[in-house]
């Protein structure tokens, strides 16, 4: 290529071979020198269907190389129903689960992107067909069109373009084995028409069954003992195997300004075809490839001589390797720097449509790490390759290559029929300014909390994905959660279920990660968020001090609310607030106006951070708090409030108030009005207020009772008849205030019920409130039954959340998420961003920018699939087994066929001639006849009748194969437009039944 503008990156790459599953594990084979080719047991072969007069021949050969798990699929992840996932080709789930991670790998949501992706691939032809269209019952039920449409590989590149949300140029490529390769130039092509941004490339190839081996013949291409030997003197023959690669490439320029990691580049590509001047149609041809090789190198602007490594074709047949070094002697030249050739065919066999992107993947990492591993099986370099007077030399042995020089590498692939591909690679080293800019890990907590997003499409693939995350960050010392959460945020797709957390520190992260203790949201469900105001005896010194520091809204918050309550009070409320305020024993007149200016900041720089409540309810004070936030006081009306309350209160009577565990020990002392209940903490937590003396009498009584007790430590008896004199000039001064109907539903903390406009605007609900009993716990009761599970405290330290969790221990169903906005006094920080944490995971929409900042995104886990078992067993080549109806996959089980019906309601002259509780029997056989069709083309129970065909997965060409069975079954005439209409089983089940009642349907 002529200039930079012309070089193409290879950003991500991705592959899934036998006994490597994924590219680490794959470059580790390969340095290691190790073989994925194994032998195959009598047992594995004869499971595999092969007869045992064929597999006992002294000429049948048991090695192969086998994928693990190819059986398993996450068809939740990419919509199919569990009957078409099982019809859908190995290859084709292969190509789609192997995009999700390649794009991942390169941080890349193709939700949000702009950038046009495009996708270049190939497979080999579907073998997993024959096995499908042997099932007389899958053929019947999901019809011969959608088995062949899941199983043709020309729609390969569009059902990954379609399955992804990929909207650049979707294309098969098809040359045989040199089909990887060849859809790498052809991205590279599209790149550089500016057709696409970004491009998949690849090709996949899986032969089944995996476990039959092959008969070798005399001449032929296979080996005879099922070992590859590239270059070796002894080499006669190949072993196919299975496997995909894949690479996402993009143009040098813009992967450079996108911070992308780039493992190689691209500086040029060929592509051509022998034509017939060769002795056969699947005979290569040195003509053929020396051309490919040269243009290639004269594109790239390279010398012979720069090219040091070759990564070969390199099959290990008699023929082929001869013509491929003679082919590069004469594109290359003999003399100059010394150039080694090796061939991954020697580990993992020849890979078929899928070898050139391998080898392509194997190159860029050889560059990448600056190592080219052995290759494998070759006892003695093969004379007849004449390398001992050129520049070239196999290698057999590991070479580390000069890290501080550029080195270029080529890559070939050459196809039965004739099309050769060529590719040069160069290494590739960022400049200072493109090296990503790392946090040290020791300034995190400087740096202040990072907000991790993740999310997945079932709870068990988002246990999964944390599992995943822990373990990377668990591994990774030098980590920057701020990069991390970047990368979440940015470069990943945002799935059904929702995960969230705040931390300062990675050790933190890996903890609540691996233990679970992460906020969930869903997109099905509830996902209201409670906030919750603490009451009095919840304040600390420096509340809040640390989080005004480094939080602007609420800083400003705390200043508005600080200014409103200063006002009314003859102290200034920041003397408590800094870290030398007292606040042990401070009077109530101080305290409520205190508690309330830090809750107020709180929750309002909650909802200015997006984190909006659907409820909010207080204990005691903390309902004033609450519905301040609501709406029904405005701040300056509330502030004169507190005050006033605080200042009323503080002049009552003294007395005590004291928590137990139960209350029947207490019932007599209730009766005589010195000792009442203060509150109703939870089924549980009781509290009772009153005289100094009665409180003494309780205490004792508690001691001798075995009831476990705690004096509070309070100056007055809140909630009791002492504060009858408060209550009373509270009322008074309670009408000058203006009242408004609350935005937010305010759930009571006397009623326990959400609080009623009339109740909200009455003065003599807000000065009883001094006097009632709090029922904290009836409050939660009205929550629990909304099914609310998310609470945010607002105030400091976890009283509330406390409370929560105690209120619904009892409920298996109902797990509380729960968030405080202060906690511990030295993570005020993180724990009000945990909050915001919270919120997102009720709610994606939530902004979390300001706790995932970093300059680039880094490389994390790819998604982490919830794999199951989908399969059709296989058959050998073409042959048809009439007896072939076997249960079709481990997964599911098949119906049984489905009967007509015994006998059809009789037709009527009027409906009033059949009443409803005359059809109830026929109509629930109907049903039932409809829901085992509807199973036997969903592949699982259709329990729900009331979803619709196509929300259960089907799709329309399964909807035409569905409607004529109901056609046949109840031999009537359905219509198309009617099921469309109506695709549930209950819907379709009321059509039916109206057709075979000739009466029309009222759906």
């Amino acid at each position: 290529m002529e200039s930079d503008d012309e070089l193409i990156a290879i950003v991500s790459m991705e592959c899934r071979l036998p006994q490597a599953d994924g590219v680490d594990e794959f470059w580790q084979k390969l340095v290691d020198g190790d073989s994925a080719v194994r032998d195959l047991t009598d047992e594995e072969v004869a499971a595999a269907g092969v007869p045992e007069g064929r597999r006992s021949r002294a000429d049948y050969v048991k090695r192969a190389g086998v994928i693990d798990g190819l059986a398993e699929f996450d068809s939740t992840y990419f919509g199919y129903s569990p009957r078409e996932a099982d019809i859908l080709d190995v290859q084709q789930r292969l190509m789609l689960e192997s995009s999700v991670s390649l794009l991942e790998r390169a941080n890349i949501d193709p939700h949000r992107t702009r950038q046009r992706i495009g996708v270049f691939a190939g497979s080999g032809m579907s073998t997993y067909l024959f096995g499908a269209l042997r099932r007389r019952d899958l053929v019947e039920s999901l019809g011969e069109m959608v088995i062949r449409h899941g199983n043709d590989k020309d729609f390969l590149a569009t059902r990954t373009s379609y399955k992804l949300n990929l909207r650049g140029p979707s294309v098969n490529v098809q040359t045989a084995c040199s089909t990887g390769l060849v859809a790498v130039h052809s991205a590279v092509q599209s790149l550089l028409l500016n057709e696409c941004d970004a491009a998949v490339a690849g090709a996949v190839h899986v032969r089944l069954p995996q476990h039959a081996g092959y008969r070798y013949q005399v001449g032929g291409v296979l080996s005879p003992d099922g070992v590859c030997r590239p270059f070796d003197s002894g080499a006669n023959g190949t072993v196919f195997t299975n496997g995909i690669g894949l690479v996402l490439l993009k143009r040098l320029r813009d992967a450079v300004a996108d911070g992308d990691e780039v493992h190689a580049v691209i500086a040029a590509s060929a592509v051509n075809n022998d034509g017939a001047e060769k002795v056969s149609f699947t005979a290569p041809s040195v003509s053929g490839q020396v051309e490919v090789l040269s243009d290639a190198l004269q594109i790239s602007g390279a010398k012979q001589t720069d090219i040091t490594y070759i990564e070969a074709h390199g099959t290990g047949t008699a023929l082929g390797d001869p013509i491929e070094i003679e082919a590069i002697k004469q594109a290359y030249g003999l003399d100059g720097a010394p150039c080694g050739i090796g061939s991954l065919k020697g580990n993992f066999g020849h890979l078929n449509i899928a070898a050139g992107i391998i080898g392509l993947i194997k190159a860029a990492l050889v560059l990448k790490h600056g190592y080219v591993p052995p290759t494998v099986n070759v006892d003695e370099v093969n004379p007849a390759l004449e390398l001992d007077d050129s520049r070239y030399f196999v290698t057999t042995e590991g070479l580390p290559l000069d890290r501080g020089t550029e080195h270029w590498a080529g890559v070939s692939a050459f196809g039965m029929g004739g099309t050769n591909g060529h590719v040069i690679l160069k290494s590739y080293e960022p400049t200072p300014a493109e090296e990503p800019a790392h946090q040290p890990a020791d300034d995190a907590a400087a740096a202040g909390p990072s907000i991790l997003t993740f999310s997945a499409r079932s709870e068990d693939a988002l246990r999964g994905q944390a599992a995943a995350l822990a373990d990377r960050l668990a591994a990774d010392p030098d980590a920057s959660l701020a990069a991390y959460a970047h990368t979440l945020r940015e470069g990943r797709t945002l799935h059904p279920y929702r995960a969230s957390l705040a931390a300062v520190d990675r050790a933190e992260a890996v903890t609540r990660l691996r233990s679970g203790r992460y906020h969930r949201g869903a997109e099905s469900g509830t996902n209201e968020i409670a906030f919750v105001f603490a009451g009095q005896g919840t304040q600390r010194q420096a509340m809040g001090a640390a989080l005004a520091t480094k939080n602007q809204h609420f800083a400003r918050r705390l200043a508005e609310a600080v200014a409103a309550v200063n006002e009314h009070t003859d102290f200034d409320v920041n003397t408590y607030l800094g870290p030398d305020g007292p606040v042990d024993g401070i009077d109530t007149s101080v305290a409520q106006p205190l508690l309330f200016a830090v809750e107020y900041a709180l929750a309002t720089a909650l909802v200015d951070a997006g984190v909006r409540p659907s409820y909010v309810l207080g204990h005691s004070l903390g309902e004033i708090v609450a519905a301040t936030v609501a709406g029904v006081f405005d701040l300056r009306s509330a502030a004169a409030l507190v005050a006033t309350r605080a200042r009323l209160m503080g002049g009552c009577p003294t007395g005590s108030m004291l928590a137990v565990d139960r209350l029947d020990e207490f019932r007599d002392l209730l009766d005589g009005g010195d000792l009442v209940v203060a509150a109703t903490n939870s089924p549980a937590q009781f509290v009772l207020s009153g005289t100094h003396e009665a409180v003494a009498e309780a205490v004792a009584r508690a001691a001798d009772a075995g009831v476990r007790h705690q004096r509070l430590a309070t100056s007055h008896a809140f909630h009791s008849p002492l504060m009858r004199g408060a209550a009373e000039e509270f009322r008074a001064f309670l009408h000058t205030v203006e009242f408004r109907a609350p935005s937010i539903a305010l759930v009571s903390n006397i009623t326990g019920r959400v609080l009623t406009e009339y109740e909200a605007r009455s003065p003599h609900y807000w000065a009883d409130h001094l006097l009632r009993t709090v029922d904290f716990a009836e409050s939660m009761e009205t929550l629990r039954a909304a099914g609310v599970r998310r609470f945010i405290e607002i105030g400091s330290g976890r009283s509330m959340s406390n409370l929560v969790r105690a209120n619904l221990a009892s409920d298996t169903e109902l797990t509380p998420e729960l968030a405080q906005t202060l906690g511990e006094l030295e993570h005020e920080e993180e724990s009000f961003a945990d909050a915001v944490a919270l919120g997102w995971a009720a709610d994606p929409e939530v902004p979390v920018e300001e706790y995932a900042t970093a300059a680039r995104m880094v490389s994390l886990p790819t998604y982490a699939f919830e794999r199951h078992v989908h399969w059709v067993e296989p058959t050998l080549g073409f042959g048809s087994d009439d007896d072939a109806d076997a249960p079709v996959t481990a997964s599911v089980s098949v119906p049984a066929p489905v009967p007509a019906p015994a006998a059809a309601p009789a037709p009527a002259a009027s409906a009033a001639d059949n009443g409803s509780a005359d059809l109830d029997g026929p109509t629930e056989e109907i049903r039932a006849i409809v829901a085992k069709i509807f199973e036997s083309f969903i592949g699982a129970p259709a329990t729900a009748h009331e979803r619709e065909f196509f929300e259960l997965g089907g799709n329309s060409l399964m909807a035409i194969q569905l409607i004529n069975k109901l056609r046949e079954t109840f031999e009537l005439d359905f219509s198309v437009r009617d099921f469309y209409e109506n695709s549930s089983v209950s819907a379709t089940t009321n059509v039916i039944t109206s057709l075979l009642l000739e009466e029309p349907a009222h759906v």
